[in-house]
């Protein structure tokens, strides 16, 4: 099929005059082994035998609670969410794989508190936006750490150092997570407290007693990278995530009872690339991801083959994270239900530019010049969409209209999907590609959650009710500035069929600069 790609995991964190970028993002020059508060996986896949495997060390002395969060590569809709709680020092590590009922799971031999618990070390993909949801991204936020270790949750955190390496007590850190602490004696109070359940069957007096947590800015402690492998072949490759640090500044402690479907927007969805809950936390955080020093690029950079011959395979993969943060959440997701429902001819919601709904960078528009090793570009025959210039003087284009896409390069590819294929006449069959990427025609803009109209938590809020949480077009939207933003690789793999344990794949991340023009 012949569609959009999507970029996946870039580095960005140099000047604004740089022309490259690393995998840390920040507005101060960063090494790229930096560590941050937010990190990025630009792709994940359990498409086929493909399984993806993610590992979060907390470099830091302080209790941390991460959110861990899988959004599906057609729209970043929210597929799975959890909350891990990691003690001073701890790595969190598992893999995201499909199983023989279609279900996708998480899966962790791992002692480290999750909220919600697992079963059997696992945790499953909720059907409600499972669809479509074998490939996407992942976002990784420091939501917050206890102001001392000797707070409730910290010690119930802390593993132990005898034979069993478990973690003192994680029923009773899930216990911080309910809804509506404020009005009971467990669950969140608000962005920065929350309230413990005590147990009197513990050892630990802090665990013992329960009682009130506060917590602190996670600062730019974590480090997360990821694998992805192929378990048919054999075929492994993976990287670093893409670190951006300072990206929030304040706690973001929310519930993981319930979300913005209940009309609760102190809840799961919640803290996301726009900042943390609405009520009270801090928001507005995406425009400036946008930036050019951060995640904001025009354009990218990186090789190609298409060289079946010595067994070589390449796909670039390119994911603009963040575009849900453009639209207005409840009427989209309203809109895909009626369309579901069988209403499409004459659907009572819609999600459009027009009628102030949408105002994402997608569809957006890449422009295409590529050489091979030699310099050369070539004017290739009408037709298909070739990497290089349709006609002299002229470039050719597409459109991404995905979030994360993938691109192949003469149809040969090494993750078994492809959303956009190119083909190339340049006498080589490798070489490399500058794309510029320009954001849809209109305006952009940053949709604004009305927390003034945030209700208790329950069962699923009324159609009238999700319809006032947010609002795009009547002033609650804030345009965006800065430019796409971007994160992605090429991935190659090299099959040798003589000796298919000499076999080996590769990550190489995009080059990114600022300029979205294509001479």
């Amino acid at each position: 099929m012949k569609q959009v790609f999507k970029p996946l995991g870039i580095a960005t964190a140099v000047a604004a005059a740089s022309a490259g970028y690393v995998n840390v993002a920040n507005a101060q020059m960063v090494a790229n082994n930096a560590l941050g508060d937010l990190a990025l996986v630009p792709y994940y896949t359990v498409n086929g035998e493909w399984i993806t495997g993610i590992h979060i060390v907390n470099t830091s002395e302080q209790t941390q609670v991460v959110k861990f969060r899988f959004r599906r590569a057609a729209d970043s809709l929210d597929a799975l969410d959890f909350n891990v709680v990691m003690s001073p020092n701890d790595v969190y590590a598992g893999f995201l794989s499909d199983d023989e009922n279609g279900n996708i799971v998480w899966s962790a031999n791992d002692t480290t508190c999750t909220v919600p618990a697992t079963t059997g070390g696992k945790l499953t993909m909720p059907s409600i936006y499972r669809e479509g949801a074998e490939t996407g991204y992942v976002e990784i936020i420091g939501m917050g750490a206890p102001t001392t270790e000797t707070l409730p949750i910290a010690v119930a955190a802390l593993h132990s150092t005898d034979a069993t390496l478990t973690p003192e007590n994680c029923e009773a850190v899930r216990s911080n997570f309910f809804a509506n602490g404020d009005t009971g004696t467990r669950g969140v109070v608000d962005f920065e407290t929350s309230k413990q359940s005590a147990v009197a069957t513990s050892t630990k007096a802090a665990v013992k007693a329960g009682g009130e947590n506060t917590y602190v800015d996670t600062g730019d402690v974590l480090k997360v990278s990821y694998f992805i492998r192929d378990n048919e072949s054999g075929v492994e490759f993976g990287d670093n995530a893409v670190h951006i640090q300072g990206f929030l500044t304040q706690p973001s402690i929310s519930n993981q009872q319930f979300g913005w479907l209940s009309g609760d927007l102190d809840g799961f969805d919640f803290p996301d690339l726009d900042g943390g809950v609405p009520n009270g936390g801090e928001r507005a955080r995406f425009d400036l991801l946008r930036a050019n020093t951060v995640l904001g690029v025009g354009q990218l950079n990186n090789e190609w083959t298409a060289n079946p011959s010595n067994g070589a395979a390449l796909d670039w993969v390119i994911t603009m994270p963040g575009q849900y943060t453009m639209f207005d959440t409840p009427r989209y997701v309203l809109a895909l239900q009626d369309a579901a429902d069988g209403e499409t001819a004459a659907p009572e919601i819609t999600c459009t530019r027009s009628n102030g709904c949408d105002f994402r960078d997608i569809p957006a528009t890449v422009r295409f010049r590529a050489y091979n090793r030699e310099e050369l570009t070539s004017t290739p025959e009408s037709g298909e969409l070739t990497v290089s210039p349709a006609l002299p003087g002229t470039i050719p284009t597409a459109s991404l209209a995905k979030e994360t896409n993938v691109i192949t390069f003469g149809g040969n590819s090494v993750l078994g999907v492809s959303d956009l294929n190119v083909d190339a006449d340049l006498v080589q069959n490798f070489g490399w590609v500058r794309l510029g990427v320009t954001s849809a025609s209109g305006d952009q803009a940053i949709c604004n959650w009305n927390d003034a109209n945030d209700t208790v938590g329950g069962s699923q809020a009324a159609q009238s009710v999700l319809l006032s949480l947010m609002d795009c077009g009547n002033g609650t939207s804030t345009a965006a500035t800065g430019a796409v933003p971007m994160v992605g690789f090429a991935a190659w793999a090299r099959s040798v069929a003589a000796n298919p344990d000499a076999s080996y794949g590769r990550i190489v991340a995009h080059s990114f600069s600022s300029s979205s023009t294509i001479n």
